[in-house]
C-alpha cells in the first residue's frame, strides 16, 4: 500500500497547458483515462487511510483532468470552426464569435448602405449640385 502511494506521488504536479497543446487526441485520451483511474485510487486511499493528506492530490488531479479537457474541447471546437469556414449562416451559434449582445445586433456594412425607395427616388430628383468656384 505504501509502495502505490508514493507512485502516485511521484505522477502528482500539476500540468502544463503548453505541453498538452502539442500532444494530438490520441495520447491525450490516454492521459485522461489513466488520470482518471488515478483519481479513483486516491478516493479510495482517502476513505481507507482516515486523513486529510490525500484531499491536496486529489485536487491536483481534478485540476489536470479539467485541463486535459480544455485541451480536447478547444481543438475539437477550432476544428468544426475550420470546417464551418464557408457556410457561416448554418454554423452552430456556440461555434459563433463571442461578441456583445450590441455587436450581434449591429447592422452589418451592406445594410448599413441600403437605401429605402423614397431616398433612392428624393436622391435621383434632387441630385447633389455642384458648383463652380472662381479663384
Amino acid at each position: 500500500s505504501n509502495s502505490f502511494c508514493t507512485l502516485l506521488v511521484s505522477a502528482m504536479s500539476h500540468l502544463r497547458m503548453k505541453e498538452l497543446v502539442d500532444k494530438d487526441k490520441k495520447s491525450l485520451m490516454k492521459q485522461l483515462t489513466e488520470y482518471k483511474k488515478e483519481l479513483s485510487q486516491l478516493r479510495v486511499a482517502q476513505v481507507m487511510s482516515n486523513t486529510a493528506s490525500k484531499v491536496g492530490k486529489i485536487g491536483t488531479m481534478r485540476k489536470n483532468i479539467a485541463r486535459i479537457l480544455t485541451v480536447l474541447n478547444t481543438k475539437e471546437r477550432t476544428n468544426l470552426r475550420k470546417l464551418y469556414a464557408e457556410e457561416k449562416k448554418t454554423m452552430p451559434k456556440s461555434l459563433r464569435p463571442k461578441l456583445t449582445h450590441k455587436r450581434r445586433l449591429a447592422l452589418k456594412t451592406n445594410e448599413k448602405r441600403r437605401k429605402t425607395r423614397h431616398q433612392l427616388r428624393v436622391a435621383a430628383k434632387f441630385p447633389k449640385r455642384v458648383f463652380a468656384v472662381k479663384l
